[in-house]
């Protein structure tokens, strides 16, 4: 089944703009809003975010003819205004779901508007895919579900690739927003310097989208910055080029869903060390890296001594491949058009 798509989308910006791009099957519109930091500028962006997706979607239908079926990509903040117009051009609603918010450790942040809007989001879908099983499993703890689908993030596997190289020092690569309440940065540091007094043969790179001076000051103080190198934000091709002349990956996170990261590096043929929340027990075994208790900064350590002595046997081609066979644009397109194949089926659309 090959469709048209047509993507909408409204992102915050330097100026104002409206852009379009497309190909044979796959059209992107999407509307910039002027970034504003006040008050009163974050209500406006809200009023403009809701009426350049209005605008966004009457163009669509006067363009392209009312589609077949409406993909919401989150639940929040946009499913009411897509619960909306799925039943203004009476389709079926789908959601593609990958936010940590349904973890139990995160249930008591949602708010009892959140609630509500949620309640009314998912009574309107005619079905739901999720990034892991695990995910699917909370989202049914508090919702009932119709017609459901696991499918994976996907990878772009053409640019992950691995790379030659011969690293001195070793080097360890971690990945993150470094929110310390998901991702355990701080702990990350703490086993370095451990690990620091029983070799010297390594360096940590961290690619961050944003700064935590708390643990810049951490290094600092604990006289780290040998082993660590903060390396801040990097376009995607970079990244790529940093996972693929690393030895191996680090995550040491409190909860996740299926974190890209992880999926990259392996697309890269790269071994990892992770702990095993979420969904990542679903693709990581002992042949693809090493798991290590969340919070367990003395394992973190054992595991990261081990890994620097035999990253070199992990068999990155099989690594590598089971990243093909599993999230390539390919696999996950394919498992998408079948997904909206069911749903078209049971609302009895052609």
């Amino acid at each position: 089944m090959t469709q048209k798509c047509v993507t909408l989308r409204v992102s915050r910006s330097t100026k104002a703009q409206k852009r379009e791009s497309a190909n044979v099957n796959n059209i992107l519109i999407e509307y910039f809003i002027k970034d504003k930091t006040s008050f009163l500028g974050k209500v406006w962006m809200k009023t403009c975010e809701w009426y350049y997706y209005r605008k966004g979607m009457k163009f669509i239908e006067n363009q392209y003819g009312k589609p077949k079926l409406i993909h919401l990509h989150v639940a929040l903040p946009m499913g009411e205004f897509a619960v909306k117009w799925s039943k203004k051009w009476n389709v079926p609603l789908v959601l593609t779901e990958h936010w940590s918010i349904y973890n139990p450790l995160n249930r008591v942040l949602i708010t009892p508007v959140q609630k509500r809007k949620f309640e009314n989001i998912y009574a309107a879908l005619s079905g739901i895919t999720t990034v892991s099983n695990n995910l699917l499993n909370n989202i049914q703890e508090l919702f009932s579900l119709k017609k459901k689908a696991v499918i994976y993030n996907v990878v772009d596997t053409e640019l992950f690739v691995p790379q030659k190289h011969d690293n001195s020092p070793k080097k360890i690569l971690h990945i993150s927003t470094l929110d310390e309440r998901a991702k355990n940065f701080m702990g990350i540091l703490e086993g370095i310097k451990l690990l620091s007094e029983k070799r010297q043969d390594f360096v940590l790179e961290v690619i961050h989208e944003f700064r935590n001076f708390e643990a810049e000051a951490y290094v600092k103080e604990h006289h780290l910055e040998k082993f660590v190198h903060f390396l801040g934000s990097m376009p995607e091709k970079q990244v790529a080029a940093k996972i693929g002349t690393c030895d191996f990956f680090l995550l040491f996170s409190n909860y996740e869903n299926l974190p890209c990261v992880l999926l990259e590096a392996m697309s890269c043929g790269k071994p990892v060390i992770t702990t095993p929340v979420g969904g990542i027990s679903e693709i990581v075994n002992a042949e693809r890296g090493i798991f290590v208790e969340p919070k367990n900064v003395n394992q973190l350590v054992e595991k990261l001594d081990f890994m620097l002595q035999h990253f070199e046997t992990f068999n990155g081609i099989l690594i590598r491949n089971y990243a093909v066979t599993h999230f390539s644009k390919g696999i996950i397109n394919q498992q998408f058009q079948e997904f909206y194949g069911a749903i078209l089926h049971s609302n009895n659309i052609k």
